[in-house]
């Protein structure tokens, strides 16, 4: 008996759990934007909530199937709102980077805490800045947010894609999210 319990906690992995207090049901959403090269954007592509009973602490983000030529810029976090009066989210997607946050504290992801979920004011949006270097369609397909609750880690992935076609005169009809049927 002792030499099956020894056995079996050597197998234990020290790799992050999957999904997680912060994980969403796999809702995709997806965003398209015209720019010229050089401009930078912001993309409000989430509101986590934390789906737990501790804080989680955010440690760092990974995107997924970046094309060439996207610069990623940032990405911050801030609380839904911070004061009366403040806008409940900071953007959607505009072609401006640090977003406008009047009232609102931007932070850095690394280190950030997310409180469980009580109302809509314990929950951070994640802004994601990005710069198109070259012409053509650029893009990344998802990301995924590392993270950890005491001294268990997560890694919870968000199939919210981006696409930044340039320049701002490409045809809209063809600047389409990656990942679908039209998939670039």
């Amino acid at each position: 008996m002792a030499f099956a319990l020894v056995v079996l906690s050597g197998c234990s992995s020290s790799a992050p759990i999957r999904g997680g207090p912060l994980a969403e049901p796999g809702v995709r959403m997806g965003e398209s934007v015209l720019m010229n090269v050089g401009k930078t954007g912001t993309y409000g592509v989430e509101t986590l909530a934390n789906h737990g009973r501790a804080d989680v602490v955010l440690d760092r983000i990974a995107f997924l199937n970046r094309s060439r030529g996207l610069e990623i810029i940032g990405p911050l976090v801030m609380h839904v709102r911070t004061a009366p009066g403040v806008p409940a989210l900071a953007t959607g997607l505009i072609r401006q980077w640090p977003p406008p946050h009047k009232g609102a504290t931007l932070h850095p992801i690394a280190g950030f805490r997310i409180a469980p979920h009580r109302s809509w004011k314990d929950d951070a949006e994640l802004l994601i800045g990005f710069r198109a270097h070259r012409t053509g369609k650029l893009w990344y397909r998802a990301f995924e947010l590392r993270y950890h609750v005491g001294k268990k880690r997560y890694v919870a992935r968000f199939p919210d894609p981006l696409a930044v076609c340039v320049p701002r005169s490409f045809p809209l009809r063809r600047c389409k999210v990656p990942g679908g049927p039209d998939r670039p």
